[in-house]
């Protein structure tokens, strides 16, 4: 081998029995399925760095890792590396910013690239790669692009991830991990291990807080590495029989309200926090609508309302353009009964730019709310009343379109979890680091306020 000794600091991790033989496997393609936290993106890394220094018959042995995006594999491992490289293994000018590629004094190289453009990869031969995310990589691109890649000088592969339900290559990832698991791919191996042992280590709090926060079969799934079936509800922790009960309504607690600025439908849901717990007590569904009808059929139907409210939004509801200069923001914020009624308007967090940030992702919404249906400790946070007929039936018929995690919403479907969403993921996120929190504008006295928090 060439360079210097392998110094203690490569290796902080926690003694796991399982990610040390995946670490010191000796088979040429190796599948990791481990939950999240587990340490095997950890393990890629170090293997990556430490193959840097073994002595090839040719002058530029050449390594990657691999992510779904370009932005993602930079943000995993990019800086990772460069701490990890002893700095007298890395030759003149060899940390490559503008090519994420790091070369060390012998000649191996190691390089960041995404495979959403997967020619990043093609032309040169590779000794070795890792791809992670896997479950997220498009369907063909290891076969395509990564294998034919490795040929000429009989490179090694790990493809690693979480084991999930969803993702454009998740069907391909899991097969590949069972194939190789069985022996049925030339010397390929698989492993897999839970997060609990490492995480009860390393931060209990994270993993109880997961515990009692998520929905049992994402727990499974991010935590406990199984490999979950990927069943067509959109809203699997919802139960008639055990989230639909009598919400009662309480003029002076503050209103919930999510919306949803579809037309047609315009579609609003209403509800009250008790501490944790969420209570939709009412909702509002209009054809050929508008924000000033239904700002107007709230206030009629709340007009003795002493708690205030709070109004959750799409995050473009709020942004200008030239077809719609009056906004949903405007609109609310310029209502004389709302502002006497105390209203408040939460948006996501406001830039320095004055332009909003986006909504949490649909699949971070559609988590929160399963979570407070129903999280893997069996607690189930979040109830219906049974006059909210729209709300009920969405959440019992929205679907997931096959194989995909992309809501299979047509027509009326969808709109009035989504004014839900909007709402539960703003107040009860699964925050797992650090914690995004919502902007808001209270209107008081008659004024907007100019105090975001």
């Amino acid at each position: 081998s060439a360079g210097g000794p392998i110094t203690p600091r490569w290796w902080p991790l926690l003694w796991h029995p399982v990610r040390v033989q995946a670490a010191t496997s000796p088979a040429r393609f190796v599948g990791i399925a481990a939950g999240r936290g587990s340490g095997k993106t950890e393990i890629a890394k170090r293997k990556l760095v430490a193959n840097l220094r073994l002595v090839k018959p040719w002058p530029d042995p050449r390594y990657f890792y691999a992510a779904p995006t370009q932005p993602q594999a930079k943000r995993i491992a990019w800086h990772d590396f460069i701490a990890l490289i002893p700095p007298n293994w890395i030759g003149p000018g060899g940390i490559r910013v503008s090519e994420l590629t790091i070369v060390t004094r012998w000649g191996a190289s190691l390089s960041v690239v995404g495979l959403d453009k997967p020619q990043r990869i093609e032309g040169p031969q590779w000794d070795g790669c890792v791809v992670d995310e896997s479950c997220d990589v498009k369907p063909g691109t290891f076969d395509r692009s990564i294998m034919p890649a490795l040929v000429h000088r009989r490179g090694w592969a790990w493809r690693i991830g979480v084991p999930k339900r969803y993702g454009v290559g998740a069907r391909e990832f899991r097969q590949w991990c069972a194939d190789a698991g069985a022996g049925q791919l030339q010397d390929a191996a698989a492993y897999t291990w839970e997060s609990g042992d490492i995480l009860e280590q390393i931060d209990p709090d994270l993993l109880a807080y997961a515990r009692a926060n998520m929905d049992p079969r994402d727990f499974n799934e991010q935590f406990r590495a199984r490999w979950e079936t990927a069943g067509g509800a959109v809203f699997h922790a919802f139960s008639e029989a055990a989230n639909v009960r009598p919400c009662s309504y309480d003029p002076n607690l503050p209103l919930i309200v999510g919306c949803d600025f579809n037309p047609d439908p315009m579609a609003w849901v209403i509800g009250h926090r008790r501490g944790q717990v969420m209570e939709w007590v009412d909702e509002l569904w209009q054809r050929n609508s508008n924000t000033p009808e239904c700002l107007r059929l709230l206030a009629d139907r709340y007009a003795g309302h002493r708690g205030g409210i709070e109004f959750y939004l799409d995050a473009s509801s709020g942004q200008r353009s030239a077809a719609s200069p009056a906004t949903s923001y405007k609109l609310i914020a310029g209502d004389a009964r709302l502002r006497a009624m105390g209203a408040r308007i939460v948006f996501p967090r406001l830039r320095g730019d004055g332009t909003l940030e986006a909504n949490p992702h649909i699949v971070e919404r559609l988590a929160a709310c399963n979570a407070m249906f129903c999280t893997a400790e069996g607690v189930r946070r979040m109830f219906v009343d049974s006059r909210c007929r729209r709300l009920i039936a969405d959440l019992e018929t929205r679907a997931y379109k096959p194989g995909t995690a992309e809501p299979d919403d047509a027509g009326d479907v969808g709109h009035i979890t989504d004014a839900m969403g909007y709402a539960v993921a703003a107040m009860f996120p699964i925050v797992l680091g650090e914690q995004q929190r919502p902007g808001t504008v209270i209107i008081t006295g008659g004024k907007r306020g100019a105090a975001w928090r």
